[in-house]
């Protein structure tokens, strides 16, 4: 096999190298917020669940401050 061939075959595998793991990154960073969010999701529900079970006036429990940014 001719250089200029090599060369073209070890540019395009680092690029879909590069490609992989820029993806694998930005998936890692979404399942991380994601995860937050779910968690602040959960919270803020059970505290409508208990506030609602334990017969307490108006106005519920108002959401955590990071989940709607």
């Amino acid at each position: 096999m001719s250089d200029p061939i090599l060369i073209a075959i070890v540019t395009a595998l680092a690029v879909v190298l590069a490609a992989i793991v820029a993806g694998m990154v930005t998936l890692a960073i979404a399942l991380v917020r994601w995860h937050a969010d779910n968690r602040r999701l959960w919270l803020w529900n059970r505290q409508l669940v208990d506030h609602i079970y334990r017969g307490l006036p108006p106005p519920p429990p108002p959401p955590p401050a990071e989940l709607f940014d």
